[in-house]
């Protein structure tokens, strides 16, 4: 986990990709696509004390990835919102990815620059750099998106990813007899939550790796900002 490779920081911008650590991760399963608003619809049909939030500039489309905050997601305690219900009307404990496995499935389970290997190629991320962007795309499109060996898609653009952790910098991977220390299952724990993946209205190639990281406090709610859904451990 973590960006193995060198490149040009700004004013310390990426320093909390490194250093690169070895990471052991449970068996999961990941959603192929972003929640989209049909998706939350549904939710807010089920729930009468709910309704559909302001819409972005251009409006409430079904199959676009649905921009919430993380307490939307999650429940201000982590044990409630959209997730809670999901997983009771599933049968399975559904969640937000930690950081490790949403970098591990970007990665394809290699160590690539990118969701796609290690080359940007603007024909495979929903993003402003050669052509300018108004908003989000329909997760179900043919254009401008990878799907990975996986069989999962936007790991790169179109919106930025929640995830279940709370924002720290990364730790030393060796303990203090320098023997490689092996995190199992981690999950950060700071006030703001993380991002992964960058968004529709990034500009810079480099904003699409899959070891950039960003954070957000958890009440925001921005029209770049979506999520996808994780099962297990457990």
């Amino acid at each position: 986990m973590g960006r193995t490779y060198s490149i040009k920081d700004v004013e310390g911008l990426f320093k909390d990709e490194v250093p690169a650590h070895p990471v052991d991760l449970s068996p999961f399963r990941m959603g192929a696509t972003h929640v989209t608003v049909g998706m939350w619809r549904e939710y807010v049909r089920a729930n009468s004390s709910l309704s559909m939030p302001a819409p972005p500039e251009w409006g409430w489309k079904d199959s676009h990835p649905m921009p919430l905050s993380w307490n939307d997601i999650m429940g201000e305690d982590g044990k409630g919102g959209y997730c809670a219900w999901a997983s009771r009307f599933g049968g399975v404990t559904l969640s937000l990815p930690t950081e490790a496995q949403w970098e591990f499935v970007a990665k394809s389970g290699k160590d690539y620059k990118y969701p796609w290997g290690n080359e940007y190629d603007d024909n495979k991320v929903w993003s402003s750099v050669k052509k300018v962007r108004s908003g989000t795309a329909a997760v179900d499109r043919l254009n401008n998106v990878f799907v990975n060996k996986f069989g999962v898609s936007d790991l790169g653009g179109n919106v930025w990813e929640w995830c279940l952790d709370g924002y720290q910098p990364y730790i030393k991977p060796f303990d203090r007899l320098g023997y490689v220390s092996v995190s199992k299952d981690p999950i950060g724990n700071g006030q703001q939550k993380c991002l992964r993946g960058g968004s529709w209205l990034f500009n810079n190639s480099g904003d699409f790796r899959c070891a950039i990281r960003d954070r957000l406090d958890p009440d925001l709610r921005l029209d770049n900002v979506g999520f996808r859904l994780s099962a297990g451990p457990g």
